[in-house]
């Protein structure tokens, strides 16, 4: 044993051996039953505070205020997993879904009453920005039979659940192509598809820097809403993460891919120092500032924009919504100053509040602490010959919410796995000189035991004969 352990190292062993994640193991059973792991959902709201002097023209900026968090459990389930040794991948389904959480909200925060932006008549304004003159025509009529306007008054409940704006329902009676679905609430349209078929790699095969890296996710390379067959862009999901596991043996060069399906990207980490946490060192990997900026190759940026060229700072998630005019951008518009966003007051951005980062375990990549945050606008284009009011908002950049996913700590048994692990690891160098040690201490003993037989094995001992027999006999 002391000979095996000199040249194989247990800790590697144990690390080569997740990399086939066998379905009794610990870390297997990890992966797929997260209920022990919180992960809060926070979604921060912005409402308008001066609607009306500004759609009059008597405020030149529109007011924004932040609502305190709503906050939710977001729930992940691993179901369905199936090995495919040909290839040495493995695919499962997964599953996403909110819970709201009492303790940690104040009490009565969903009935409260907020003034937002009409997203679904802006969005779809801007979207028919560049078609004829006759559509708008009709987008206008039909705007002013329902009986809409551009900003709405309702409870934060609706906003996030149970949003039908009377101008959505007035298009779907006439054509119900155009509105998949009447109810466009936030957190309704962002969870309704919750289920996903994800395909990643695993095995020895494709070694610790690409363990676990996501294949394909509903059945292709990219980011569902790009076809390659189409010709649209190569937005690769390749090699990302979803964020429960990442790859194995990271250091300083190790970089961190996240897929998230409402970011409508995968985006890269980089290393930027250790971090201790509690009795465990991770490594922390951040979301540069340059993130969602454009690239020199125009062609290979899949995140310009399809309605016109985006700033620096913001990524195009139309093709995640319907194709609506959605852009991300980071918090607050922290680190960039936009132009289409000087119309809009309110913003307050700040690093340790709005940067984005992982701290993971640098052995196992298991996360210790994430955090994903990212802030969803509709960017609006010069509107012509719409309404006067709907052209107002021409050439803006409107905060809708951004939201914060934070895994802050992993139960108290997976954190005593891996500290066991770095006590292996500390013991490792000196575990084949304990096995020869005990090894010689074994053969001195057995030599000893050798001996004493060859001392006292021709004697007889006589038996001694237990009382009842010698009683029968007599």
């Amino acid at each position: 044993m002391g000979l095996f352990f000199h040249i194989h190292k247990p800790t590697q062993l144990i690390l080569d051996d997740r990399l086939t994640m066998r379905q009794y193991m610990p870390y297997f059973k990890w992966w797929q039953d997260t209920t022990d792991v919180l992960v809060t959902c926070r979604m921060f709201i912005f409402n308008v505070t001066n609607s009306d002097r500004w759609l009059h023209g008597l405020d030149d900026q529109l007011h924004l205020e932040e609502i305190v968090p709503i906050v939710y459990r977001e729930m992940l389930e691993h179901t369905d997993v199936v090995f495919h040794e040909h290839n040495s991948t493995m695919s499962y389904i997964t599953r996403r879904r909110l819970e709201f959480l009492p303790e940690r909200n104040i009490p009565g925060i969903l009935n409260r009453t907020i003034v937002v932006p009409n997203l679904s008549l802006l969005g779809a304004a801007a979207k028919i920005e560049n078609d004829g003159y006759f559509k708008k025509k009709a987008f206008n009529l039909l705007y002013a039979v329902s009986g809409d306007a551009v900003f709405s008054r309702m409870t934060i409940y609706d906003y996030l659940w149970n949003t039908k704006p009377p101008f959505l329902e007035e298009v779907r009676k006439f054509v119900p192509s155009m509105v998949p679905s009447d109810n466009v609430g936030i957190l309704k349209t962002m969870y309704e598809d919750s289920v996903d078929h994800v395909n990643v790699l695993h095995g020895k095969r494709h070694g610790h820097q690409r363990f676990f890296a996501m294949h394909t996710y509903e059945y292709e390379p990219t980011v569902p809403g790009f076809s390659l067959a189409r010709g649209d862009c190569f937005a690769s999901i390749v090699n990302s993460s979803e964020g429960a596991t990442y790859q194995q043996n990271l250091d300083e060069r190790s970089v961190l891919i996240y897929w998230r399906k409402t970011l409508c990207r995968a985006v890269p980490l980089y290393f930027n120092r250790r971090v201790p946490k509690g009795s465990l060192t991770g490594y922390k990997y951040v979301l540069p500032d340059s993130s969602y900026d454009r690239l020199p190759n125009s062609t290979a940026d899949c995140y310009k924009g399809q309605y016109g060229l985006l700033e620096d700072g913001m990524t195009d998630t139309s093709k995640c919504s319907h194709d609506v005019p959605i852009v991300a951008t980071s918090p607050h518009f922290y680190a960039r100053n936009f132009t289409a966003g000087h119309k809009i007051t309110g913003m307050k951005p700040n690093r340790e509040r709005h940067h984005s980062y992982i701290i993971a375990d640098p052995s196992f990549g298991i996360p210790l602490d994430q955090c994903a945050r990212t802030q969803t606008n509709l960017a609006v284009p010069k509107l012509t010959h719409f309404s006067w009011d709907i052209a107002r908002f021409s050439e803006m950049l409107i905060p809708m919410f951004w939201i914060e996913y934070h895994q802050k700590e992993l139960p108290p048994y997976i954190i005593r796995t891996l500290e066991a692990f770095y006590v292996l690891r500390d013991a490792e160098p000196y575990l084949p000189y304990a096995l020869y040690l005990a090894f010689l201490l074994l053969l001195i003993v057995a030599f000893r035991e050798a001996a004493r037989f060859r001392m006292h094995g021709s004697k007889v001992v006589p038996s001694k004969c237990p009382k009842k027999q010698q009683l029968t006999k007599l």
